[in-house]
């Protein structure tokens, strides 16, 4: 779970009582909000540097252990037992200062998370130098399976396909297998690249339908589709916000969405993304290498983990054109990120004096958007061929466009002047259009003809009476209806405006953000059903403790039998360790756990370091309840 959907959960005062006690903790004075505070490398490598041994035992819990920085109370109980009242007290402290949340579900069931962001922070001081697992290649290696031309430019593909035509879906919201083949053929992401996921969605379909999914998936998930009347159409704003976005912007939203959808689940994969994200781009990396890092870290890497890593993982990276792979002789691993992911988009295309435009992967994507509006694409490899064609240029004038729009945006994106014939075609396909030309107009109809012969009268109305078509109707055109509308309602009438229709795939409504952030691949997440508890722990164990009676933990002393009994009894529901002193002034330590009457005699059970003590209450001389130091340490 992201630190920001965490915290949008918790309550001002909450938010102001977990900056309070940082503060206090540390004792850090600035005027940043908690998300901030919480975000700031600084802060959190001064968090690490103040923290007790015990807290940062339960740090690196969530860091190697956690999945997705999650623990149920019965996993946290599992992974605490023997130590579970001390490290339980450090998780009482962390989640003082918002580094882990408590999550709840509906029938009391609590469970205990770290944000990703803070968990990749604190990982930083579990790992070795990353450098050891970057090297230099002297060649390029080979790998048996092609890189996609990027992500991107497959989902360009596949949104005009969605713009163009009508998808149907099926009742269970999946394309129908007839129209699959026509989605598939602008992809270069391909079956291979996918075949390694675990995602049960994905075994259901073929071969054929499985890259398919991943991208619908994904581009549904920005929300740049969606279903309406059983069919795939665009948000158009969405669209258009995608399209314009930077490509390193673009590039981070897409990653997050892939990484916390596909990333196994593991003790080790999110630490292993994370190295993987601290390496330059165009820095090459040995996985194996990658791996050693990672059991000197404390984790535990079983023999297939290259297998899975490769399969599960970076196939799918390849697929998207985010990285490129590479193995040598002896079947070692070798990848690195791929600069033209996310490199700016500024390059431009080449235009042939036939109309035939080709187009290099660091054209602008919004240009290519652009130019489907009057061109054919054909996607095939790193390259894009764009073909100007007739119909589409006249539609586009048609629309509203002009000449020398067209003329201007080729030029615009063309790394050379544009070749004369490409003005003459475009001039002569647009004398074409022109000899039938449809215009969107308002039709309004009056109710009798007393209502024109009126208005020819008046000044104000006559620019809009130039197209009647009747005594009792007219026309007028897009830009002048909202002034019409104003106008007669100037004059104390009322129009009546019908609804215009809009086709479903040109909806500019966007949907729920809900809605748009399901998608298609769905995955059981651990913390699902579980939701942020707004509350501020009290420290774990004081409260109880402070409200002993002091003579209890001050020093060693006698008791009347019933008043040591309340003692013991005490200091076995708090699971606090006594020092007692026999007789024989003898002194030991130890955790009272059974205290019963066998024989006549009150009985008293010990555990400790050196095993069980059992006694007889009239045995113990002078006794202590020990406060134990965790509680207070940092504090």
């Amino acid at each position: 779970m992201r630190l920001q959907d965490t915290l949008e959960n918790l309550s001002e005062s909450t938010r102001q009582a977990i900056l309070k006690e940082q503060s206090r903790r540390f004792d850090w004075t600035d005027n940043q909000e908690l998300l901030a505070r919480l975000s700031d490398p600084v802060f959190i490598h001064h968090v690490w540097e103040r923290s007790s041994e015990l807290e940062r035992q339960v740090i690196r819990l969530f860091v190697q252990t956690a999945t997705r920085g999650f623990f149920s109370r019965k996993d946290w109980e599992k992974n605490t037992a023997g130590e579970h009242r001390p490290l339980q007290a450090a998780l009482t402290k962390l989640r003082r200062l918002g580094l882990v949340v408590t999550v709840r579900k509906m029938w009391s069931e609590i469970g205990y998370l770290m944000p990703q962001e803070i968990r990749d922070q604190f990982t930083t001081y579990l790992l070795p130098d990353s450098d050891s697992a970057h090297i230099t290649l002297s060649k390029t290696l080979p790998y048996y399976i092609t890189a996609g031309r990027g992500i991107q430019l497959d989902l360009i593909g596949l949104l005009l396909a969605i713009r163009d035509q009508e998808i149907p879906l099926t009742q269970k919201g999946s394309v129908h297998r007839r129209y699959q083949q026509k989605l598939t053929a602008s992809l270069s992401l391909g079956s291979e690249h996918v075949n390694g996921l675990d995602i049960p969605i994905l075994h259901e379909e073929g071969q054929t339908g499985r890259a398919l999914l991943v991208v619908l998936d994904l581009a549904w998930k920005l929300g740049l589709v969606r279903e309406s009347d059983r069919r795939l159409v665009l948000d158009q704003s969405r669209v258009k916000q995608w399209l314009n976005a930077e490509p390193t912007s673009r590039w981070k939203e897409m990653y997050q969405i892939v990484h916390d959808l596909y990333v196994p689940t593991g003790k080790w994969w999110d630490t292993l993304t994370y190295i993987m994200g601290k390496v330059p781009v165009d820095q090459w990396c040995s996985l194996d290498e990658q791996l050693r890092m990672l059991e000197k870290a404390g984790f535990v890497i079983t023999e297939d983990a290259v297998d899975r890593i490769t399969k599960e993982w970076l196939h799918l990276l390849l697929g998207f054109g985010w990285i490129q792979l590479g193995v040598d002789e002896e079947k070692h691993v070798y990848w690195r990120w791929n600069a033209i992911s996310r490199a700016a988009e500024e390059e431009g295309w080449y235009v042939d004096p036939a109309g035939v435009i080709t187009i290099p992967p660091l054209v602008p994507i919004k240009a290519i958007w652009e130019a489907s509006r009057y061109c054919s694409l054909q996607f095939d490899g790193t390259l894009i061929r764009g073909d100007l064609q007739e119909k589409k240029l006249q539609s586009y004038l048609a629309s509203g466009g002009s000449e020398a729009q067209v003329l201007s945006f080729l030029q615009d994106y063309c790394v050379h002047p544009l070749p004369d014939s490409i003005g003459e075609l475009i001039t002569l396909w647009a004398q074409s259009a022109r000899q039938i030309q449809l215009e969107p107009c308002y039709r309004v109809r009056t109710a009798h003809a007393g209502f024109l012969t009126e208005w020819l009268e008046l000044a104000d109305f006559k620019p809009y009476l130039t197209q009647m078509i009747s005594s009792t109707e007219f026309l007028v055109s897009r830009e002048e209806y909202e002034e019409l509308v104003a106008l007669l309602r100037q004059y104390g009438y009322e129009p009546h405006v019908l609804a215009t229709h809009t086709h479903p795939a040109e909806k500019h409504g966007s949907p729920q953000v809900e809605e748009a952030r399901l998608g298609m691949v769905r995955v059981e997440r651990p913390w699902d059903g579980y939701a942020v508890e707004n509350t501020f722990p009290e420290q774990e164990g004081q409260a109880q403790i402070s409200a002993l009676p002091k003579v209890w933990t001050g020093h060693l002393q006698s008791y009347h039998p019933q008043s040591l009994r309340d003692l013991l009894k005490r200091a076995a529901e708090l699971q606090l360790e006594v020092e007692y002193q026999l007789a024989d002034q003898m002194k030991k330590r130890g955790k009272p756990a059974e205290l019963r009457v066998e024989m006549g005699y009150w009985m008293v059970t010990f555990t400790g370091d050196s095993g069980k003590n059992k006694l007889r209450l009239e045995e113990i001389d002078r006794v202590r309840i020990v406060v134990p130091e965790y509680l207070y340490e940092g504090s």
